[in-house]
């Protein structure tokens, strides 16, 4: 897994140095900027994507989750006046509750995980298209949230200031988004590496019966995961939010596959078992110097969405080259036996 992340970054500072050579205005604090404020809350929605996968599943509703919790936060905001410091734990709240309803589906109606959140991606779509702000009070569509307790998130810090060296560098700005997606990934990342539920969490992925056999209690391991994929969902709802101070129907409309692709190329195994907060959080910033390398060097869109396919798939096939490796590393000592 350390040699995976090793790899991975190799590659994100490769990539990096190849358009700050070929890209105009690559290597500047304004791309750091964008890139910090424009792709955190992806690095966000790639870590709780994450743990759905580790436990050798999938959630799909992820950028619908983001959608509901973006239109939950404008209703109460702008129709019902809620105060901001409310609001925060009501988004997450029901964000992870969202996600915990994906993980009960799995567990107590034994649906494919597949099917199961394509099914509530369309529900949790419809569902924000049914409590519509915009659409119940069109005078609101142009009217801006300015609840400091919410606007509050899109807040900039000047580091080179901080630390003194704002007349020798020009050093980026550092957005709180950034800052918030660094604690993401420091309480996520001990979670997973120095608590029960992180050793429960990789043996539910290794193999659910025998981890049910050891005592771990595997329905409750598979609803927390998805309901941690729920809570990160809010999370970057309430940061997307922030930055555009309102929310439209079709807010994180197709994020899930970003961030399915960012948490596969940063190294978690679609067999489950296998990887850490550090790979899907680096894939969603390689994904993003990529996207912004490209965008300065003129390639268009269409282009982009191919190449970001055709990495995906790359990140896919070595994942399962990874997988097969390892099913003849478990296998060789029985068959040296016999």
């Amino acid at each position: 897994m350390r040699s995976a992340s090793a790899a991975l970054a190799l590659f994100f500072a490769a990539t990096i140095l190849l358009f700050s050579l070929s890209a105009p205005r690559f290597a500047s604090a304004s791309t750091v900027e964008n890139l910090m404020s424009g792709f955190s809350f992806v690095a966000i929605l790639a870590m709780g994507q994450a743990f759905p996968i580790l436990v050798r599943g999938i959630d799909l509703s992820i950028g619908a989750i983001v959608g509901l919790v973006g239109m939950i936060v404008f209703d109460l905001s702008l129709i019902l006046h809620v105060p901001g410091y409310l609001i925060l734990p009501l988004a997450l709240f029901a964000g992870a509750l969202a996600g915990a309803l994906n993980g009960v589906l799995v567990v107590h109606l034994r649906l494919q995980p597949f099917i199961a959140t394509l099914a509530t991606l369309a529900a949790y779509r419809g569902l924000t298209y049914a409590i519509s702000g915009r659409q119940l009070v069109p005078g609101l569509t142009t009217t801006p949230i300015r609840d400091p307790w919410l606007t509050g998130i899109e807040t900039y810090f000047d580091v080179g200031r901080w630390l003194g060296l704002s007349r020798l560098v020009n050093m980026p700005w550092v957005p709180l988004s950034f800052v918030i997606m660094l604690a993401v990934f420091a309480v996520l990342q001990v979670l997973l590496t120095s608590t029960r539920f992180g050793r429960d969490i990789y043996a539910t992925g290794g193999n659910h019966e025998a981890a049910r056999l050891a005592g771990i209690r595997v329905n409750g391991v598979i609803i927390t995961a998805y309901a941690l994929a729920g809570l990160c969902a809010a999370i970057a709802a309430l940061i997307m939010v922030a930055r555009f101070t309102t929310a439209t129907e079709a807010l994180g409309a197709g994020m899930e596959l970003t961030a399915i692709a960012a948490a596969v190329i940063g190294g978690v195994s679609l067999a489950g078992g296998v990887g850490a907060m550090f790979g899907p959080a680096l894939g969603a910033f390689l994904l993003g110097a990529i996207l912004i390398g490209l965008t300065l060097q003129g390639v268009p869109q269409f282009v982009q969405q191919i190449i970001t396919g055709a990495i995906l798939l790359a990140a896919v096939g070595y994942d399962r080259l990874l997988s097969v490796r390892r099913q003849r590393r478990l296998s060789a000592p029985s068959t040296a036996a016999t």
